[in-house]
């Protein structure tokens, strides 16, 4: 072969190289980029599908447009829910097992939480994301309590959220049954409609007096204004 022949050959090789390139580029931007024909509920429910994970609330999503996200599943997923006050749980190894999508988030100046709630005879039910530890996580369903001093739950939820009793100071508390003996202490950190409040007091008492129930009490509460709404259900919140 002479040097005229190996030289077209390099630049036929060149020129390869560059297409090839350019091609995978090309496929590597659409793959990244989410499809936005579709809208936001089918991009959530795609996503939800691709990273095998329960989402709560789909239903609070209507009739949005379609956005472009770019980046892992978990970075597409936080971008497609920039506008909607979420709580993320994950499992002991930090990966996301469910979202509840809580609600729209309100543009206020005074800075608004709305809570949608639920009722339980005549009290008030609202999601809350609860961390003893800030590794271990908790999505529960809680009582909306204004008397309860502190957040008050079962004291077989100690270990569950990465807690040793040890931790816990012992005292006297007053409850619908009497009183009882109760452990004391502060919850690393407690989530509300994607407001995260840090170092929340809690007490743990008996499961045969506490039974299912599980109070968010003013030691979470008392960090706002409330505003309890029956007609509508609404509970609304704002920063003091």
């Amino acid at each position: 072969m002479t040097t005229i022949d190996k030289l077209f050959s390099v630049s036929k090789q060149l020129r390869l190289v560059a297409f090839c390139t350019m091609v995978l580029t090309t496929l590597w931007a659409h793959a990244e980029v989410t499809d936005t024909d579709k809208d936001l509920f089918d991009q959530i429910l795609s996503l939800q599908n691709q990273m095998n994970i329960k989402i709560i609330g789909l239903d609070r999503i209507q009739n949005e447009a379609g956005i472009k996200t770019r980046g892992d599943l978990e970075q597409q997923m936080e971008q497609l829910l920039t506008s909607f006050n979420h709580i993320v749980s994950r499992d002991a190894k930090g990966r996301i097992e469910r979202i509840v999508i809580v609600n729209k988030k309100q543009k206020t100046e005074d800075r608004h939480i709305v809570l949608p709630t639920s009722h339980q005879g005549n009290h008030f039910i609202v999601s809350v994301d609860i961390s003893g530890n800030g590794s271990s996580w908790e999505t529960m369903d809680m009582v909306i309590d204004t008397g309860a001093d502190v957040v008050v739950l079962p004291e077989s939820m100690i270990a569950r959220l990465g807690l040793s009793h040890s931790t816990f100071s012992s005292r006297k508390m007053q409850t619908a049954n009497g009183t009882t003996e109760a452990k004391v202490g502060f919850l690393n950190t407690v989530k509300i409609a994607g407001e995260t409040l840090d170092n929340v007091q809690v007490a743990f008492i008996a499961d045969a007096l506490l039974g299912t129930n599980k109070l968010l009490g003013m030691s979470a509460l008392g960090r706002y204004q409330i505003n309890i709404d029956d007609s509508t259900q609404l509970v609304t919140l704002v920063k003091k």
